[in-house]
């Protein structure tokens, strides 16, 4: 959700030039369009000083596709238009066969891991509660009720922002335990039919195909949140962040009604794309164990 990719550099680069051509606020009916407020979280400030550019200013395609019609990110403009962006150089993930399987990461690190993630995630779900609702969990009747235009609910809203709130986190706590080029946050792959196989998107290709074809050329992508590679690049774990609303509502794999893979699941898709069996992290659950 800045950029396809995970890598920390870009993101605070992205934001420098989103903030300095200002920001957005909560379209709260006591504050002037297009100007932003002492409170205001990052995307928000971006979204009201650029009506209906999701992409542009979360950086996340496959979320913003959920609410709102696609914009090229800024990080992808940025990318087209040749401007020098200081990645560090990440493995390229590497996707499970039967002839070569990723090395399982030690139990007591993996546990230190998952409970990070959780961290992040219940720290992201509480700021923005806190944001919006002075720290209450929004209500199951506010959730369905309509923020943005005519198709963005609260729930929609609100788990896109809790995403964002999330990644800075889990940028920071995830380097305290593994190096920076052994894990992708919302990382983008994509089917080859040709080959028969799946292959990893970079931020490059993304850019290619988005400058080719527009961002329909991604159509049939998928974007999981978190992927936690060996030391080869093969993907070893992969968890999806949801933030139901409400929150008693218990987290799900969402099913595609459209598309390529319609009338199957998120986590399904994940798994036989990733051939790892993905997991759902929550801010009341945390890391659910594997079905």
């Amino acid at each position: 959700m800045r950029h396809t990719a995970k890598r920390g550099p870009v993101w605070p680069l992205v934001l420098l030039v989103v903030l300095q051509a200002g920001c957005l606020a909560e379209t709260d009916l006591d504050e002037v369009a297009g100007e932003c407020g002492p409170r205001d979280l990052t995307p928000e400030c971006c979204l009201k000083q650029n009506p209906g550019q999701w992409e542009r200013c979360t950086g996340s395609s496959e979320l913003a596709a959920e609410v709102a019609p696609r914009a090229p990110s800024l990080a992808t403009k940025l990318t087209a238009a040749g401007t020098a962006v200081a990645v560090a150089v990440a493995i390229k993930p590497q996707i499970n066969s039967a002839e070569r399987r990723g090395v399982e990461l030690a139990a007591d690190l993996l546990t230190k891991i998952e409970k990070a993630i959780e961290q992040c995630v219940r720290e992201a779900d509480r700021e923005v509660n806190a944001y919006h609702f002075k720290g209450r969990s929004p209500s199951a009747e506010l959730c369905n009720q309509l923020k943005l235009g005519e198709r963005t609910t609260w729930a929609a809203y609100l788990g896109l922002f809790k995403h964002e709130q999330a990644w800075p986190c889990l940028r920071k706590e995830l380097n305290k335990l593994i190096p920076e080029d052994r894990y992708w946050l919302h990382t983008r792959f994509m089917r080859n039919d040709r080959e028969g196989r799946w292959e990893h998107l970079d931020e490059n290709a993304v850019s290619q195909i988005v400058t080719e074809q527009g961002w329909k050329g991604l159509t049939g992508t998928i974007e999981p949140d978190i992927i936690l590679m060996d030391a080869k690049g093969f993907i070893v774990h992969v968890y999806d962040l949801k933030f139901p609303c409400p929150e008693t509502q218990g987290a799900r794999w969402d099913w595609y009604t459209s598309g390529r893979w319609r009338d199957q699941s998120q986590g399904g898709v994940y798994e036989n794309a990733l051939q790892v069996t993905p997991r759902l992290v929550s801010p009341r659950y945390g890391v659910q164990p594997k079905r």
